[in-house]
C-alpha cells in the first residue's frame, strides 16, 4: 500500500463517521423538540447498572421512581401485616409484638442497611426459632412463659449481629452448601405446618388438649381453603383485575367476609379480636420493663442470664444467615450491588431497638422481597413505605385487624409453606435410596423422572438437617449440616494426594512427586507411607505443588526429614507453586465484580471481599520452583 494514500483514506473515514454522528444527532434533537411530540419517557436502567443518585435523574425519572416504589411499599404492606400476625401466633407472642417488630425492623433496615430493595421485619425464621424458646400459652393470642426473657435475647442478638459486622462474618456465608439451604428450607417449612395445627386445638374443662370438632371445625377448614385457594390461584388469573391487590390480602378480606356471613346466620369462628384484641393498649410500643404484663422477676431465676445468651446466639445465627441468603436472591434479581456488611450492622441495631421496645425482633423476609424485585423495586424508598404503612395499621387501623379469622391466617401460613419447602428435593432423597444410576433413569414418580446424577452424602446432609430443624432449632440444624459438609470436603480432599517416585539414572538420587491434591491435616498422618526411608539413597527431594497449608502439613515434612537424617541422608523440598500474600487490600473476590465503578456499594462489596491468604512459614532449607516465565527465587515454604 502506498504509505502517502494513507492519511487520504483515514481522512475520509473520519468524515463518514462524523457526518452519520451529526445525522443521527439532528434526527434525535428533531424528535424531541418537535412540539407533537409526546412526553419524553422515563430512562431505563439497564439489568446491572446501579441505581442512579436523585440529583442525577430527570423529573420523569423521579415521579416514576417515587410512584413505582410507594405503590409497591403500600402494596407489600397489606401482605405484610397478615404474615406478622401468624407469625406471632406461631411464636407463641401476642400480634402486637410482631406488629411493632415488623415496622421497627423494617425501617431501621431500609433507610440504613446495604440491600436497597429488601424487605424486612417479624420473619418465618425468627418465630420458628421463638417458638422453641416459649412454652405454648394456655390462650391462642397470648404469650407464652418466659416471654420475658425474649427481649433481652433479641437484644443481645442485635449487639452479637455487630459484633459479626466488626469482625466481616459476612463472607463465611459461603461455607453454607446447597445440601444445608434445601434442608433448612424443608425444616423451616415442617416447623411452620406443625404449628397451624394449634388453632384447631382446644382445652377442655379439665384443661385437656382436644381437637374442635362439628360446625365449627367445619367451617375453619372451609374458610382455611378459601384463604388458600384464593391466595394461590387468583394471581395466576391472566387478568388485570388479578393483580390489583396482593393475593394475602385478597384472602383475608374474603375470609372476612365470609366471617361476617357466618355470624349473620348464629354461627361463628375465632377472629384476632376473640384471642388477642388489639386496643389502644398495644397502638405503642413502649420498653419491656415498663409493661405491667410482663414479670420481671422471671429475670432474676436461676439461669435466665444463661439462657439469655443461649437463645441470642441462635437468634443472630438465624437472622445473619437469612439475610444474607435472602440478600442474593434479591440482587440476583435487580443486578444491582449490595453491601453485606451493612446488612448486617443494621439489622443488629434494627433488633437492639425491637428488644427494647418489646419486640420479637427480626430479620430480611424473603418471600416479600422477591415480591418487591419481581415487580420493580430497586430502592430504599418502598422497604421504607411498607414499614411506614405496617406502622398505621397498628396504631390506627387496629380495629380492622380484629375481625380477621384465624383459619384465614392459617390459610396463608400453609400457602407459605408450600412455597417455602424444596418439593424438588423428595425426588433427589428417592434417588439417594436407588443403587445405580441406570435404575435411576429408569424410575418415575408419576410423570417426573428421578434424577441420574445423585449424591447420597448430600442426600443425607439435607435429610438430617432437616430432621434436625424440627427437633431442636434451626441453629443446630445449620452448624450439624455445615460441619458434615466440611467433613466431607475434607475426606475427599484428602485422598486426592499421590506420590509418585523416580529414581535418578544414577542411582544416586531420587525425586518424590505430590501431585492432584494439597498436603494439609487430612492426609499428613498417612503421608510417609509413600516413602521407602531405608531403600532411598542419600540424596532425595521431594516435589510438592502447593506450600504446606497448615500445622499438620508441616509437622509430616519434619518428620519425614527427621526420619531421613537419622539414617544419615538429606532430604530437599521443592514447591512449585508457592501461595502469594497479598499485596493489595483492593484485592476482591470474584463476586464483587456485580456492583460495577459507578455504585457507592460497589466500593464496599470489593472492600468486604475475603483477603488472600498469605503462605505459611515453612522448613528453612525449602526453595520454591518458579512458574514458567518467571525468574527464579529463593523462598521459604
Amino acid at each position: 500500500m502506498d504509505h502517502h494514500a494513507l492519511p487520504a483514506e483515514l481522512e475520509l473515514a473520519r468524515d463518514a463517521a462524523v457526518h452519520h454522528a451529526e445525522s443521527q444527532l439532528t434526527m434525535i434533537a428533531d424528535v424531541h423538540t418537535s412540539p407533537t411530540s409526546a412526553p419524553r419517557a422515563p430512562t431505563a436502567r439497564k439489568d446491572g447498572e446501579p441505581l442512579p443518585a436523585w440529583s442525577q435523574m430527570s423529573r420523569a425519572d423521579r415521579l416514576a421512581y417515587v410512584k413505582t416504589e410507594v405503590l409497591l411499599g403500600v402494596v407489600i404492606s397489606f401482605a405484610q401485616v397478615p404474615e406478622s400476625v401468624s407469625f406471632a401466633f406461631l411464636a407463641h407472642v401476642r400480634p402486637a409484638v410482631a406488629l411493632h417488630s415488623a415496622w421497627i425492623v423494617g425501617l431501621v433496615c431500609a433507610l440504613f442497611g446495604g440491600r436497597p430493595g429488601m424487605i424486612h421485619g417479624a420473619s418465618g425464621a425468627f418465630a420458628a426459632v421463638i417458638a422453641t424458646f416459649l412454652s405454648k400459652p394456655n390462650a391462642l393470642g397470648e404469650s407464652g412463659d418466659g416471654v420475658e426473657l425474649l427481649f433481652p435475647s433479641v437484644m443481645l442478638a442485635g449487639v452479637l449481629m455487630g459484633l459479626v459486622w466488626l469482625g466481616g462474618g459476612a463472607r463465611f456465608v459461603t461455607m453454607i452448601g446447597e445440601p444445608v439451604m434445601v434442608g433448612f428450607c424443608n425444616g423451616l417449612a415442617i416447623v411452620i405446618f406443625l404449628a397451624q395445627l394449634h388453632p384447631f386445638r382446644a382445652h377442655d374443662e379439665a384443661g385437656r388438649a382436644t381437637w374442635k370438632g362439628g360446625v365449627e371445625l367445619g367451617l375453619m377448614l372451609a374458610i382455611m381453603t378459601v384463604s388458600m385457594l384464593t391466595m394461590e390461584f387468583v394471581p395466576k388469573i391472566p387478568r388485570a383485575w388479578a393483580k390489583m391487590l396482593p393475593s394475602s390480602l385478597l384472602a383475608i378480606v374474603i375470609a372476612s367476609a365470609l366471617e361476617l356471613l357466618i355470624r349473620a346466620h348464629g354461627l361463628r369462628t375465632d377472629t384476632i379480636g376473640d384471642v388477642a384484641r388489639l386496643s389502644d393498649e398495644s397502638r405503642f410500643p413502649i420498653p419491656f420493663f415498663l409493661d405491667a404484663r410482663y414479670d420481671l422477676a422471671v429475670l432474676r431465676r436461676p439461669g435466665a442470664a444463661l439462657q439469655i445468651v443461649k437463645q441470642a446466639c441462635i437468634l443472630c445465627l438465624v437472622g445473619v444467615v437469612e439475610s444474607l441468603m435472602t440478600t442474593e436472591v434479591v440482587t440476583e434479581l435487580v443486578k444491582t450491588p449490595a453491601n453485606q456488611h451493612a446488612v448486617i450492622s443494621a439489622m443488629g441495631a434494627a433488633n437492639c431497638i425491637a428488644g427494647f421496645l418489646g419486640g420479637m425482633g427480626g430479620n430480611a423476609m424473603i418471600a416479600l422481597s422477591q415480591i418487591n424485585g419481581l415487580s420493580g423495586g430497586k430502592g430504599r424508598l418502598a422497604p421504607a413505605t411498607t414499614a411506614l404503612c405496617v406502622m398505621g395499621c397498628v396504631m390506627g387501623a387496629y380495629p380492622l385487624l380484629n375481625h380477621v379469622p384465624i383459619s384465614a391466617l392459617t390459610g396463608v401460613m400453609l400457602v407459605v409453606v408450600v412455597h417455602t419447602f424444596r418439593w424438588s428435593s423428595l425426588g433427589y432423597f428417592v434417588a439417594a435410596l436407588v443403587p445405580t444410576a441406570e435404575q435411576r433413569a429408569r424410575c418415575r414418580l408419576g410423570r417426573l423422572r428421578l434424577p441420574v446424577a445423585c449424591d447420597r452424602w448430600d442426600a443425607l446432609v439435607a435429610a438430617l438437617v432437616t430432621a434436625v430443624t424440627v427437633a431442636c432449632n434451626l441453629m443446630y440444624a445449620v452448624v450439624l449440616g455445615v460441619v458434615l459438609t466440611a467433613v466431607r470436603f475434607a475426606w475427599d480432599a484428602s485422598h486426592r494426594l499421590h506420590v509418585s517416585r523416580e529414581p535418578s539414572a544414577d542411582g544416586r538420587s531420587v525425586t518424590y512427586t505430590a501431585r492432584d491434591g494439597h498436603l494439609f491435616f487430612g492426609n499428613a498422618l498417612r503421608f510417609g507411607r509413600w516413602f521407602d526411608f531405608d531403600a532411598d539413597p542419600q540424596r532425595v527431594e521431594l516435589r510438592i505443588e502447593h506450600d504446606a497449608s497448615d500445622l499438620s502439613a508441616q509437622t509430616a515434612l519434619k518428620k519425614l526429614r527427621g526420619e531421613y537424617e537419622a539414617r544419615g541422608k538429606t532430604l530437599h523440598v521443592v514447591v512449585r507453586r508457592a501461595l502469594k500474600p497479598a499485596t493489595s487490600p483492593s484485592c476482591a473476590s470474584p463476586s464483587s465484580s456485580r456492583g460495577g465503578s459507578g455504585s457507592s456499594f460497589g466500593t464496599a462489596r470489593s472492600a468486604s471481599a475475603a483477603p488472600v491468604v498469605s503462605a505459611p512459614p515453612a522448613p528453612a532449607d525449602a526453595t520454591v520452583e518458579p512458574e514458567p516465565g518467571t525468574p527464579a527465587r529463593d523462598s521459604a515454604v
